[in-house]
């Protein structure tokens, strides 16, 4: 396995880690952000793993369906556009939200984290056979 799997896996593994932090602590819209981070590390991770390239873009479906034909996900495309979202969302007022920090719910959140919560798990489970 290439270090950069392990890299971007366990870089992911930190995301999400820190989206739950900052859940606990109630800052919803780094939550939402780190939860995606988490995602798209954890996505570009088995890109690289199964297809060999390394992907370009913040897309979550999009990554996910460079790999989908080989490597099913218990996670639902609409969960990860939805996630993807917060890229930019969660981040930057007048981007689909005029003010995240305030906008964005404990409940979006908590959805952000369970959507990611379930990419890294099955990710890792693929990756590193456990």
């Amino acid at each position: 396995m290439r270090d950069e799997v392990v890299d971007w896996l366990d870089s992911s593994e930190a995301d999400l880690k820190h989206a739950k932090k900052s859940l606990e602590i109630g800052d919803y819209s780094w939550a939402c952000f780190a939860a995606q981070q988490a995602a798209e590390k954890a996505l570009k991770a088995l890109v690289i793993h199964v297809i060999g390239e390394y992907p370009r873009g913040h897309d979550l479906v999009k990554l996910y369906r460079m790999i989908k034909e080989v490597v099913k996900l218990k996670v639902s495309e609409g969960g990860l556009a939805r996630l993807s979202a917060y890229y930019t969302q969660a981040r930057y007022p007048n981007a689909g939200i005029e003010r995240p920090h305030e906008e964005l719910s404990k409940e979006l959140a908590i959805e952000a984290i369970e959507v990611a919560e379930v990419v890294v798990y099955e990710v890792t489970k693929i990756i590193r056979g456990s």
